[in-house]
Parts: C-alpha cells; structure tokens; sequence
C-alpha cells in the first residue's frame, strides 16, 4: 500500500455567480439606502452616568424580585385554597355515602313493615274486586284486624 499525497482542490471561478451578485447588489441599493441613513453610525454624544445605570439595574432586579415573590405568593394561596377545597368535598362525599347507607336500610322490608306497625297500620285481609262491566263483586271482603302482630 502506497499513499498518495492528498491534493487540494483547485477553487473554480464563477464568473457569471458574480455577475448575478452585481445585479442583485444594484437592484437592492434603492432600497436599503434609506434605512441605511436612518441608522446612526456613531454614538450620540455624552455618556450615560454610571448612578443612574447603577440604579437601573437595580430597579430591574428589584422588580423582577417583586414580581416573583408575588407569583409565588399566588401560587400559595391557590394551594392553600386546592387542600381546603378537596377537605370540603371528602367530607362531603363521605356524608353522601352515609346519607345512602341510611336510606338503604330504610327502604329494606323488613324496616317498612316495623315502620307501619308503629304507624298503626296492620296487613291487609284477602281483597274484594269490582268488575265494572257487570258491576259484580268478586271475592269476599274482610277488614283488616290487628291480632297478627
């Protein structure tokens, strides 16, 4: 294995690249030389003090403290007011659950029937019924009586 030395390569000329360059260099000038003049080249004269930098920089800065210690302010007292309402709603959902629980129980029969004893309400006998067509009772009525429980 041989090296070769390593050639650089030649730089090609483009001729028409820069004639393109002119054209374009000359089509823009109109309308950057006004914006060009408009722009100061120099610095206008005087100098600004070094106290009143000072104090402006110190002013942001200040600011920017003010500001953050106001965002975080905020945020504490939108976490303080989140915890208090997520205690509401829990103790909320638990006396739902309980308010359910009691109305469960409530409704079982075995509770309605103790419910309407109390009430003075006693089971009902065999019933009687009325066919409308012929207006015939059906069945023997009997009054309810109190001696089953």
């Amino acid at each position: 294995m041989s090296a070769m030395p390593i050639r650089t390569p030649r730089s090609v000329s483009m001729p028409r690249a820069r004639k393109h360059l002119k054209l374009v260099k000359t089509a823009t000038t109109p309308l950057v030389q006004p914006i060009a003049a408009a722009i100061p080249m120099r610095m206008p004269p005087g100098q600004a003090s070094k106290k009143r930098f000072t104090f402006i920089v110190i002013g942001i800065f200040g600011f920017g403290m003010l500001a953050s210690l106001l965002v975080n302010i905020l945020s504490a007292q939108a976490s303080i007011q989140k915890q208090t309402l997520q205690t509401q709603l829990s103790n909320l959902v638990s006396e739902q659950q309980g308010l359910e629980r009691t109305v469960i129980s409530t409704e079982s029969p075995e509770n309605l029937v103790k419910a309407a004893y109390r009430m003075g309400m006693v089971p009902a006998g065999s019933p009687a019924f009325i066919r409308l067509s012929d207006r015939k009772v059906i069945g023997t009525p009997m009054a309810a009586s109190s001696q089953g429980r």
